[in-house]
């Protein structure tokens, strides 16, 4: 009999687990919360948060789930909509495996803002024009920390879960998070050890992210830009005047290299007066930790490599061997660019 109670009690418990985890809370508020989650947020900061919120009424069964189910590794970045009505499991799963009602907008590095908004419009008509418009929204950049007229660069490229009535505002919110959270607390402090803001930074790992067509010469690039700055040479970069032309060339014409824009960096020394796109994080640690190399100059081959050189003979030489790479590879088809 006593066998029997304990069995009966272990049922009961199990049972009162089961339906907590498993069975929707119908009883309680249906109205949605908005939970920005970012690729670096602990499940206990979320388990607070939703405590907060009122979604769940106790963190630690969450966290238990969370960590026998491994879901606690692979809680994906994005804007998530949940309310207290879902179950323990609908909350762990919406966040773990993009559940509900989510668009995945995936932002490629190198994207600029008109890309992303470009991206948006197919999913969502007219969201195109309203993230463009939450991108210069100076409360939002303020309150962010971001110095620059709009939030170019500070869009941080990943691929986000996005539920279908987030606002554009919201959503360029959670990419500067991301931005901030992937660059970690003391981005600033190694920024300045190497003499520069922290915009101006994103400035230079923007222009690392378009130069760069190898992972391997990030760092190599990062230096020749650093290089140049130093010597007060003007950066004579092309994606930088692509940026503001609607007809882009990897070889610019000798009319677009008379463009006048500060943006034009063959014209003007120092760097553009804002990012050029959206830098990934291995372009922002190379900015951070460019390459010590002699390098004054280097071209793009068109095979994904670049051709560097310290004197501008060298770099003269490398032009010409640029250009018979780059004509070989049309020929085939093949090039990268």
């Amino acid at each position: 009999m006593k066998l029997f109670k304990i069995y009966l009690i272990l049922f009961v418990v199990v049972g009162a687990g089961l339906a907590y985890i498993l069975i929707p809370t119908f009883f309680l508020s249906g109205d949605d919360i908005d939970l920005p989650v970012y690729s670096k947020t602990r499940a206990r900061e979320i388990a607070r948060e939703l405590k907060d919120k009122g979604v769940i009424h106790f963190e630690e069964p969450f966290l238990v789930l969370a960590k026998l189910t491994r879901a606690d590794r692979h809680l994906k970045a994005g804007l998530y909509q949940l309310n207290a009505q879902m179950s323990l499991w609908d909350v762990l799963t919406t966040l773990s495996e993009g559940k509900s009602e989510l668009l995945g907008l995936k932002v490629p590095e190198g994207y600029t803002a008109e890309q992303i908004a470009q991206a948006l419009e197919k999913m969502n008509p007219g969201g195109g024009a309203d993230f463009l418009k939450a991108t210069q929204n100076p409360e939002t950049l303020k309150s962010l920390g971001v110095v620059g007229p709009t939030a170019e660069g500070f869009l941080f490229p990943e691929t986000y879960n996005v539920p279908l009535g987030a606002s554009s505002d919201e959503l360029v919110q959670l990419m500067i998070h991301q931005f901030w959270d992937v660059a970690g607390s003391n981005f600033q402090s190694r920024c300045q050890a190497l003499g520069l803001t922290p915009y101006k930074a994103v400035i230079l790992a923007s222009i690392v992210e378009k130069e760069a067509h190898n992972a391997d010469e990030r760092p190599i690039i990062a230096g020749i830009l650093y290089n140049r700055l130093h010597q007060k040479m003007r950066l004579q970069v092309n994606a930088t005047l692509n940026y503001i032309l609607e007809t882009k060339h990897a070889w610019l014409t000798t009319n677009q290299l008379s463009t006048q824009s500060p943006y034009n960096t063959y014209m003007h020394r120092g760097l553009p007066p804002t990012p050029i796109c959206n830098p990934g994080a291995a372009s922002l640690k190379a900015v951070l930790n460019p390459a010590d190399v002699p390098y004054l100059y280097y071209v793009s081959a068109g095979d994904g490599s670049s051709l560097f050189a310290t004197t501008f003979e060298e770099h003269k030489k490398n032009v010409i061997k640029a250009m018979k790479i780059r004509r070989a590879q049309r020929v085939q088809g093949q090039t990268t660019e």
